[in-house]
């Protein structure tokens, strides 16, 4: 079921982060009705009888000294801000495959299922001088160190299965380096996630993916995660790549999020991943996406042919 909580966490975090243009827009509209309100009742007390008018000048009257048009400015800059506020979550069911697609500006640390890390083909896990404390990656390896749960030592045990494609001395962490789309398992008290190497990482601590590869590395992961050991009901993805990733500025996060998306149901042909696959968005990206339009947009994604 949808969330209905008007003052649930992601959206107080969309008005922080756009609260300049919430204003301007609330209070353009607000005043706009208030304006339409008062014009209304001016236009009564033009047509009304005589006996009427005065009837309707000394309810105006009361409602003036008792404060309650100061309450109805209100109201409508209340209704104004509501209506400003974007939809944040579309779901789409695709029966043929048993399979539910959800997008929903959401933490995806605190979803339940499988939660998916994109990380650099190194898997390092230093924070500030290697990974940004901002980033998705930074977040979970914070979770990781507030647990007391060693997430260096998960990797290094994952990584045995993997043999690196190269090594890189000049690299500033770890220097060997891993194929895209390869999956380190990891868990956290119970909380099941997975460290997907999903960006270069280069020796001046930049990472970069080319827009080939971010689809390469998208089928990749999906087919790694339909290994029935690491099968989930439910998996939660970030729009990778939307955060300090060298991408080409046209790239967009709806078209990160439709590359996703089908590449998801490619795989899914052959071996699905999982039952409900929860695609995760940031409150600075809610602008860019278009969730009324996405349940149709994902009917005709599931349908294209394997790119």
């Amino acid at each position: 079921m949808e969330k209905t909580f008007f003052f649930q966490p992601e959206k107080l975090s969309y008005i922080r982060l756009h609260w300049k243009t919430l204003s301007w827009r609330t209070l353009k509209d607000g005043l706009s009705w208030f304006f339409v309100f008062v014009t209304v009742i001016g236009s009564l007390l033009a047509f009304l009888p005589e006996d009427e008018r005065d009837s309707l000048l000394k309810t105006i009257d009361f409602c003036w000294s008792q404060g309650l048009f100061v309450a109805i400015v209100l109201l409508f800059l209340l209704i104004a801000l509501f209506v400003h506020l974007p939809k944040m979550r579309a779901v789409y069911t695709n029966k043929n495959y048993d399979i539910r697609v959800i997008i929903e500006c959401c933490d995806l640390l605190k979803q339940d299922g499988l939660k998916v890390i994109h990380t650099v083909d190194t898997f390092d896990t230093e924070l500030n001088k290697i990974i940004s404390p901002r980033s998705l990656h930074g977040a979970f390896l914070q979770l990781g160190l507030d647990q007391k749960v060693d997430i260096d030592k998960q990797i290094d045990q994952a990584l045995t299965m993997y043999k690196p494609i190269r090594s890189n001395k000049n690299l500033p962490g770890r220097s060997d380096q891993y194929a895209l789309g390869t999956i380190c398992p990891n868990e956290i008290k119970g909380n099941p996630f997975c460290c997907v190497s999903f960006t270069h990482l280069q020796p001046n601590g930049t990472i970069e993916i080319s827009k080939d590869e971010y689809i390469k590395t998208l089928k990749r992961m999906w087919h790694n995660l339909s290994n029935p050991r690491l099968r989930h009901e439910v998996v939660n993805v970030a729009v990778m790549g939307n955060q300090f990733v060298d991408l080409p500025a046209e790239f967009s996060t709806e078209q990160k999020i439709d590359l996703m998306i089908q590449t998801f149901f490619a795989a899914a042909r052959e071996k699905s991943c999982c039952r409900t696959l929860r695609i995760c968005i940031h409150p600075s990206n809610v602008m860019d996406v278009d969730f009324e339009q996405y349940p149709v947009i994902i009917e005709h994604l599931a349908k294209r042919p394997v790119l």
